[in-house]
């Protein structure tokens, strides 16, 4: 019942990301200015982004930026028998191929850490920090990972401001988000 909501939601979530893509003019540079709102960005060494795909906000421009900080940067990578996700470092000379779902991510030969600020992808987002993503639940499973292990880290989820709706239709498995990231604003969830 519950994933049944949820993805008729990601439906109806989708074809309204793909509408805010189509007006978007300047969204990638305010969501570049609306990143050093997040405190714990000073701290933090290494950075989980993600190379943007179809009409997911880009993160180009954030991801450069990030490396002009001197900040370490990864990106997902899903492994076929893994139930998380693991991180290669990323930088702008790195090669990328297709992986699982077609994502572009970085090829073996890159070094895996461990990210201690983790920028995510989603479909919609809620005032309780909670995120609809895809339906894979690799990031779920990995802050559940992280946790298990003791490595601290940030939760962000990275969306158009357009994205928030009233309540993501959530289960026991959905993590809560540390912060909220749209061109427009920083939401810290209550």
């Amino acid at each position: 019942m519950i994933e049944e909501q949820k993805n008729n939601l990601r439906i109806l979530c989708s074809k309204k990301r793909a509408l805010l893509k189509s007006h978007d003019q300047n969204s990638s540079f305010m969501l570049t200015k609306r990143m050093l709102e997040i405190e714990e960005l000073k701290k933090s060494q290494i950075i989980s982004s993600f190379i943007s795909i179809k009409t997911e906000i880009s993160t180009g421009p954030l991801n450069d930026y990030l490396i002009s900080l001197g900040k370490k940067i990864c990106v997902p990578v899903i492994l076929k028998n893994n139930k998380h996700l693991i991180f290669r470092l990323y930088d702008k000379q790195t090669l990328l191929k297709k992986g699982k779902f077609g994502i572009l991510e970085p090829d073996a030969t890159k070094k895996e850490i461990l990210p201690d600020l983790i920028l995510t992808p989603c479909l919609a987002f809620d005032q309780f920090g909670y995120r609809l993503g895809y339906g894979g639940g690799y990031y779920d499973r990995t802050f559940i990972e992280f946790e298990r292990l003791g490595h601290p880290f940030i939760s962000v989820a990275i969306a158009f401001d357009g994205q928030k709706i009233n309540k993501v239709t959530r289960d026991h498995n959905d993590q809560k988000m540390n912060y909220i990231l749209t061109e427009k604003k920083l939401y810290r969830p209550e």
